[in-house]
């Protein structure tokens, strides 16, 4: 099984995402923030993509080599199955040094 992760920036939707794509069974764990002057640029979500979002739901997160761990409130492990999420990634268009970067900015 392999993670595919990417950051994404969609002016025209108003958000920037990390996007953590299994390659098997398509299951996506976005973490989304609406860019400077978006009604809710102040604070970050996590989705399925196709789910609700669920804001402020990463109580913690880590780096550990090429792998990313989260470990969430009970709403977003309801939607998840889990309250750690732990991906292994393959950058698609990134390091994996840019990605946490990114994650870092984002979830503050």
């Amino acid at each position: 099984m392999s993670i595919h992760a990417s950051y994404e920036r969609h002016p025209d939707l108003g958000c920037e995402a990390i996007v953590f794509l299994d390659d098997e069974s398509d299951a996506c764990f976005q973490i989304q923030r609406d860019l400077v002057g978006g009604p809710r640029a102040d604070e970050y979500c996590l989705t399925t993509g196709a789910s609700a979002p669920v804001y402020g739901a990463v109580k913690q997160w880590r780096r550990v080599d090429d792998r990313f761990e989260f470990e969430v409130v009970p709403r977003a492990a309801r939607l998840f199955g889990d309250d750690v999420l732990s991906f292994e990634v393959v950058p698609t268009e990134m390091t994996v040094d840019e990605l946490a970067a990114h994650l870092d900015r984002l979830l503050r």
